[in-house]
């Protein structure tokens, strides 16, 4: 299949790396010492259509990118937790209201994440489950050196918040450096 890009919008791989959280990101405020806190970076520089749009639009292009395999492993994931009482990815998705997507705020979803805060340069999603909360931060850093970072920190509450994420840890990292790679390359949805 041929991609049909805007001029400027493609997208070099291997610009993507584990970063540290910016000192100003909202998610910050939310992680404790014992959280587990993984973040990734990308230049933006070559994409000044992700600079302008709204973050909830960047949020949505970054968190559900076509990744099959991904899409896959979800499915696989809420049929092994739904016995142990989990929230499902499916059934939360169901709560994402037809809106328009820059119409969404505290308390509406993207997919299935949850929206907690909105600023015009990062957006804080996530969920909270008797195993574990998670919050995921999509934020962009303007400036001479424009980045977009992704990143996600899960509190654990117990053994199985700890077991859950020792197994999907690698799926994880995985996913978020798909996606992010998928919505550096691909051409935002009108």
């Amino acid at each position: 299949m041929s991609r049909h890009w805007p001029e400027g919008v493609g997208y070099k791989g291997g610009m993507i790396r584990s970063d540290t959280l910016p000192y100003h990101s909202l998610l910050c405020a939310y992680v404790a010492p014992k959280d587990y806190v993984d973040v990734y970076s990308a230049d933006l520089s070559v994409r000044p259509d992700l600079m302008e749009c709204d973050i909830r639009v960047l949020a949505q292009h970054c968190l559900c990118a076509e990744i099959k395999w991904a899409k896959h492993l979800l499915k696989l994931r809420d049929l092994i937790v739904k016995p142990l009482g989990l929230k499902s990815t499916d059934l939360l998705s169901r709560d994402d209201a037809q809106s328009e997507i820059e119409a969404k705020g505290v308390g509406d979803r993207i997919d299935f994440f949850k929206i907690y805060q909105i600023t015009a340069d990062e957006i804080l999603l996530g969920e909270d489950d008797r195993h574990q909360d998670f919050r995921v931060s999509v934020m962009r850093q303007r400036g001479d050196h424009p980045r977009l970072y992704v990143a996600t920190c899960c509190k654990r509450h117990n053994f199985l918040g700890y077991a859950y994420l020792a197994i999907i840890l690698p799926f994880h990292k995985a996913i978020v450096m798909s996606g992010l790679r998928r919505a550096l390359q691909d051409p935002l949805r009108p």
